[in-house]
């Protein structure tokens, strides 16, 4: 078992988790609209307890993709991102290597960045790149995904966390 703990300070950010072998695919959704009280999330991508490095480029910026026909999620897990400048649609250009978690095994651990406001009608897309702090230091570690339109997870960036053997 590992935990996730804070390149900066050391501070611990996760739950013990187990390594898994592969990031699962992204789950589908269930197509249901949202609660009233707007506090609906996606299914997670990776079950509580466990972590998984993402191989793909992950999060923000968004950048339009090279051709104006395609038309997929900008993340994997995700929902399409229309390109606001022009025809066709938005990929991640984020880093590689992000660490998944499930976001209840970080819960305790982070706290919100209030610099960044960005809102979906459930909770945080993060389409606009990392909002959760490290809660020793403050700094900047991960990316919480918590809307209804897109995957349920927690993306730590690669550089500001170091797995540490429980």
């Amino acid at each position: 078992m590992n935990v996730l703990t804070c390149a900066a300070c050391g501070v611990r950010l996760t739950e013990p988790l187990r390594l898994l072998p592969e990031l699962p695919p992204g789950p589908e959704s269930d197509g249901r609209q949202g609660p009233d009280d707007g506090s609906r999330h996606a299914p997670p991508t990776v079950p509580r307890g466990a972590y998984a490095v993402h191989p793909e480029p992950c999060g923000a910026p968004c950048v339009p993709h090279p051709d104006p026909e395609w038309c997929d999620a900008a993340n994997p897990g995700n929902t399409c991102l229309g390109d606001p400048d022009g025809p066709g649609c938005l990929v991640s250009a984020g880093p590689r290597g992000t660490l998944v978690t499930h976001p209840e095994d970080t819960r305790a651990y982070l706290s919100g960045d209030p610099a960044v406001t960005e809102f979906g009608c459930c909770g945080p897309p993060g389409r606009e790149g990392p909002n959760e702090l490290c809660g020793g230091c403050g700094a900047v570690v991960a990316t919480l995904c918590a809307d209804c339109s897109g995957a349920y997870e927690t993306d730590f960036l690669p550089g500001a966390v170091r797995v540490t053997a429980v």
